[in-house]
């Protein structure tokens, strides 16, 4: 198999035919090929090059905080982000927090209260709350939640009826300015397997958001796609919780240690 470094080196340096040459050497499944290499090239030829190569060189040494997670890709049950601060509804990794912080304060400034109803989720509290949830098609599976990376954040509501109070208005218009971006936007339900959720956003840096917005038309999963099937990961999407353990950083129970594992899911 290539290796992973290498093809994302390539497609770093060329992003022409080598993405394509990437997407098809990166597996020997036909099926894989066929469903990563026209994705992969079709992209490719719609972007500017050199301005590509400037805005995502930022992103090299962000790949867990991006990483893709969603219906069909998956996090380990023992994930836990190692750098979790803050309590309560407002467990977030550092980067992430840091950033909701100033979001707030700003938001405060306009006379906006911005505040989270639900941020950090562990594997566990995702099974508790698939199970007490009055809302399944807005809850996902244990696993499959943005919310286990530490990076989103469900603020003011969890209600489809509250998506024009104001927090939420205020949002729409000026996340982005602080990294975050709305993960399951009216109109891309079937992109990402999600219906509208006005209140939930992902923190994926301000140098993701621009990514997104000026390559991707605004759209989060398919950025995340994008860089997950034709950058960093070459496997195949039937191993992605395989090569989330390995390509991500080796977060998990046994590198935190049980004390402050135990620590963390005490805090939700």
């Amino acid at each position: 198999m290539v290796n992973k470094t290498n093809c994302a080196l390539v497609v770093l340096l060329l992003l022409t035919l080598s993405v394509q040459g990437c997407a098809k050497q990166a597996s020997n499944s036909p099926a894989n090929e066929d469903k990563k290499a026209p994705m992969c090239e079709a992209f490719a030829q719609e972007f500017d090059k050199e301005e590509f190569r400037a805005a995502y060189k930022p992103l090299l040494d962000k790949q867990e905080l991006l990483a893709l997670v969603d219906k069909e890709h998956s996090l380990p049950a023992d994930y836990i982000p190692q750098d979790l601060v803050g309590s309560g509804k407002s467990i977030l990794r550092q980067e992430a927090r840091s950033w909701m912080l100033k979001m707030q304060k700003a938001a405060e400034k306009d006379g906006i209260n911005l505040f989270p109803v639900s941020a950090y989720r562990s594997y566990a509290y995702q099974q508790m709350l698939t199970r007490r949830t009055r809302n399944p098609d807005y809850v996902a599976a244990p696993g499959h939640s943005q919310h286990q990376l530490g990076t989103a954040v469900d603020f003011n509501t969890v209600e489809p009826e509250d998506e024009n109070i104001p927090a939420l208005k205020w949002l729409r218009k000026h996340a982005g300015e602080y990294g975050f971006s709305l993960s399951f936007p009216k109109g891309e339900e079937q992109e990402t397997g999600y219906p509208y959720e006005a209140w939930h956003y992902r923190y994926i840096t301000p140098q993701g958001v621009f990514l997104q917005d000026n390559f991707f038309g605004g759209s989060q999963h398919k950025m995340l796609t994008f860089l997950h099937m034709c950058l960093w990961y070459p496997e195949t999407i039937n191993t992605t919780q395989q090569t989330v353990k390995e390509n991500l950083l080796s977060l998990t129970t046994a590198t935190l240690g049980n004390k402050k594992s135990e620590n963390v899911s005490q805090k939700k």
